[in-house]
C-alpha cells in the first residue's frame, strides 16, 4: 500500500498562517490601545489652531507618518508583511526625511529677517517631556504585549520602536503651533531620538529576555 506523500509546502504555510494570526491577536489590542493613547492625550492637550491651515503637502505628511508608525512599521516588525530589502530601505530613509519636513514645516526664509524669526523660539522642554511621556505609554503597551518578542530577529524591534517614536512625535506635533527651529529642534525632534534610543535598549532587552524564557 503506496503511504500518502507528505506535502511540506502545505505544513509550512500553514504554520505560517498559525503564526500571523497570533501575531495579528497581539497586535490588534495593543493598536486600539496606542489610538486611544494618542487620541486622549491630543483631546486632553488640544489639537494645534492651526493644523488644517498647513501647507497641504505638509499635512499630507503628517498624515503619512500616522499611518507609518500605526500599521506599517509595526507590521513589519511583528512579521504580518515582509517587503523586499529595497522597500525596507526606502521606508526607512523617507520616513527620517518625512518627519524632519514634517515636523520643521515650511520656513518661508526669504531675508535675514525671515531666517531671525524662524531660529526664534522658546526651548521645547515642555513638549520634550510630553512627547517621552506619551512614548514611554505607548512603549509599555508594546512590552506588556509581547511585541518585541514575536520574532527570534533582534533587527526586527527596531521597527516597532520607529512606530512607537513616530507616534508619540506626531502627537505633540499635532499639539504644539510653534514652528521657530530653536524649539522644534531640541524639543521635538531631539525629545524623539531620545525617546528612539531608550526605547531601543528597552525593546532589546524584552527581546532578549523573551527569547531565553
Amino acid at each position: 500500500m503506496t503511504q500518502p506523500r507528505l506535502d511540506v509546502d502545505a505544513l509550512i504555510q500553514g504554520d505560517l498562517a498559525r503564526s500571523q494570526r497570533a501575531r495579528r491577536r497581539h497586535f490588534l489590542p495593543a493598536l486600539l490601545l496606542t489610538l486611544l493613547v494618542c487620541g486622549g492625550l491630543l483631546a486632553i492637550t488640544g489639537v494645534r489652531g492651526d493644523l488644517l491651515d498647513q501647507p497641504p503637502w505638509q499635512l499630507l505628511l503628517q498624515i503619512s507618518l500616522w499611518l507609518l508608525c500605526f500599521l506599517i512599521f509595526p507590521a513589519i516588525g511583528l512579521g504580518l508583511i515582509f517587503p523586499s530589502r529595497s522597500a525596507r530601505v526606502l521606508l526607512a530613509v523617507g520616513g527620517v526625511l518625512a518627519t524632519v519636513a514634517a515636523a520643521i514645516g515650511q520656513p518661508g526664509i526669504h531675508d535675514l529677517e525671515g531666517l531671525r524669526r524662524h531660529l526664534e523660539g522658546e526651548h521645547g522642554l515642555g513638549c520634550g517631556v510630553v512627547l517621552l511621556a506619551a512614548g514611554g505609554v505607548i512603549l509599555a503597551i508594546g512590552v506588556l504585549s509581547g511585541a518585541f518578542v514575536q520574532r527570534r530577529r533582534p533587527a526586527a524591534v527596531y521597527w516597532i520602536t520607529a512606530g512607537v517614536t513616530l507616534a508619540a512625535l506626531n502627537t505633540v506635533t499635532w499639539h504644539c503651533p510653534a514652528t521657530g527651529l530653536a524649539h522644534v529642534l531640541p524639543g521635538h525632534l531631539g525629545g524623539a531620538l531620545v525617546l528612539l534610543a531608550l526605547a531601543s535598549v528597552i525593546a532589546l532587552v524584552a527581546h532578549v529576555r523573551g527569547q531565553e524564557a
